[in-house]
C-alpha cells in the first residue's frame, strides 16, 4: 500500500537511524544509507511484501544494506561514534560534572561497541539496542538463532572485559 509507506518511514526512522549510527557508519554517509534503505524497502514491499512481522524483515534490509556499504568501502576499522549521537542523555538536568562523566561513558560504551567484529556488534544492536527478539533478529541477520545467541554473548564478554579494564585503569590512578 502506497498510502502506508509513509507511515512505515515514521514508525521505524529513529530505529533505523540509530542502527546506523551504533553500526559505526560515519556521518557523512548516514542519510545516504538511511535514503537507500527505505529506498530499498518501498522496492521490496512492492516486490515481495513482508508475509510475518515487519520489524525482522525491514532489519534484514538495513542490516544487508550497512553490511554491503563496509564492503565496497573497504572499511574494516571503525571511526568513534559522536558524542551527540547518543540517545543515552540523562532524562533530568544533572549536575554539569555528572553530565560530563555520563557523557564520557556513553562516548566510552559507543566506541567499544564500535571496536567489536561487525557480527557481534550487528547481534548486539538488533537485540540488546533495538530489543529485537532472538528470532527475529536471526531473522533480519540471516543466521540460525543459536549463532545469534553466541554473537551476541561473546559481545557482551568483550564490553565485560573492556569495562573490567577500564576500572583497573581508574582504580590504578586513583591510588597514585
Amino acid at each position: 500500500d502506497a498510502a502506508a509507506f509513509p507511515e512505515l518511514v515514521a514508525s521505524y526512522r529513529a530505529q533505523v537511524h540509530g542502527y546506523l549510527v551504533r553500526a559505526g557508519m560515519p556521518p557523512s554517509d548516514r542519510d545516504d544509507l538511511f535514503q537507500d534503505v527505505f529506498l530499498k524497502v518501498h522496492r521490496a514491499s512492492s516486490e515481495s511484501p513482508p508475509t510475518g512481522p515487519v520489524a525482522p524483515w525491514l532489519f534484514a534490509i538495513v542490516v544487508n544494506t550497512v553490511r554491503s556499504h563496509f564492503r565496497k568501502a573497504r572499511v574494516r576499522s571503525i571511526v568513534a561514534l559522536d558524542a551527540d549521537a547518543s540517545e543515552a542523555a540523562p532524562a533530568e538536568t544533572a549536575p554539569p560534572d555528572r553530565e560530563v562523566e555520563t557523557a564520557r561513558r556513553v562516548a566510552w560504551m559507543e566506541a567499544q561497541i564500535a571496536r567489536l567484529p561487525l557480527e557481534q556488534r550487528e547481534a548486539l544492536l538488533l537485540c540488546a539496542v533495538e530489543g529485537m527478539e532472538m528470532r527475529d533478529a536471526a531473522e533480519a541477520i540471516g543466521a540460525p538463532i543459536d549463532t545469534v545467541k553466541t554473537r551476541l554473548r561473546r559481545a557482551r564478554l568483550a564490553l565485560a572485559e573492556a569495562r573490567a579494564r577500564l576500572s583497573l585503569r581508574e582504580e590504578r590512578e586513583e591510588s597514585r
